[in-house]
This record gives structure tokens, C-alpha cells and sequence, in this order.
């Protein structure tokens, strides 16, 4: 079993340092899946700036969209 957090008042849940170390990422695309919360990283797009330097064109804030739309409909 993982970590146990709680959601304070408004409903924030903290996820740890550690784990969104591991993750590489502060963003994170949340999906229920029956009675379960899942959590999956949403890779900045500024992560991969160097290595696709030549092949990523646009604004990074219109990238980031993107990949979080992505990642929202390979969830479902």
C-alpha cells in the first residue's frame, strides 16, 4: 500500500515531495475508474525542450494543453 493523505476542507490533497519526485512532474490528469481516484503524470513539455528541440513548434503553454488533453483521452 501507498501513502495514506487526506483532502483538508476545500478538498486539496497533498501529494508528497517524494512521490512527485519519482513522478518527474507537478502535474498530474486525475480519472475515476469505478471507485478508484487515479493519478497520472502530465510531463511538461518543457522536460523534453532539448531533446525534440528541432521538432516541437508553438508556444509551450498551448503544448502543455495538449499533452494533458492527450493524456485525458488515452484514460478513458
Amino acid at each position: 500500500m501507498g501513502v495514506v493523505v487526506e483532502a483538508d476542507e476545500k478538498g486539496r490533497i497533498l501529494i508528497p515531495a517524494e512521490i512527485r519526485r519519482r513522478a518527474g512532474t507537478r502535474r498530474f490528469a486525475v480519472t475515476v475508474v469505478g471507485e478508484h481516484i487515479e493519478l497520472h503524470a502530465v510531463l511538461s513539455a518543457r522536460s523534453v525542450k532539448g531533446k525534440y528541440k528541432d521538432i516541437i513548434k508553438g508556444e509551450w503553454e498551448e503544448l502543455e494543453e495538449k499533452a494533458e488533453e492527450l493524456v485525458t483521452k488515452q484514460r478513458r
